[in-house]
């Protein structure tokens, strides 16, 4: 692949991963935090961790989900400024950001536990919010809240990249070959 062709390709990247961002919620509105807040966050708490977990979702998704490796690294490039801006109007939010991205991949990391990965991110969720030893009923919320960003996601995801299809007598493993 010459040059020029590479640098289509990377420009096409980019363009369907800012595709599949503008499609998803990044700002949470008011009234989509009253479930957090039922729980006793503040709105400003609850609005800033349910975009975390937006954003971390939207990342985690691209990264496990998406037909090519480099959709991930796309998305987080095109999430790149967003988040320097955050930074430079507010350091602690951006620390608080990278924090978060620790706990949300780390959540996934973890081999043996027994809770599905969307209450282990529901954890996270919860934990950045302030609830640190949540109810049953706040997880189930919280799980629930994570499924549907998910779900979104991955819709989101295949509406920008693509589905992959393969004829029904074709394994996936034989197309590494």
């Amino acid at each position: 692949m010459g040059m020029w062709a590479r640098w289509r390709a990377a420009r096409d990247r980019r363009r369907l991963a800012s595709r599949y961002l503008d499609a998803l919620p990044r700002a949470i509105a008011p009234a989509d935090a009253v479930w957090l807040c039922d729980m006793g966050v503040t709105e400003e708490v609850a609005r800033r961790e349910l975009a975390f977990a937006l954003r971390a979702v939207a990342l985690i998704v691209a990264e496990r989900d998406a037909l090519d490796d480099r959709t991930a690294s796309d998305v987080a490039h095109r999430l790149a400024p967003e988040i320097q801006r955050e930074f430079h109007a507010n350091a602690g939010t951006g620390r608080a950001w990278d924090q978060r991205w620790r706990a949300y991949t780390g959540a996934l990391a973890m081999r043996g536990d027994a809770d599905a990965p969307a209450v282990r991110l529901a954890r996270v969720l919860l934990g950045g919010a302030g609830l640190v030893s949540p109810e049953p009923e706040q997880v189930a919320s919280a799980s629930a809240f994570i499924t549907d960003v998910r779900s979104r996601a991955n819709e989101s995801l295949r509406h920008a990249f693509g589905v992959a299809s393969l004829p029904d007598d074709v394994r996936p493993s034989a197309l590494s070959r």
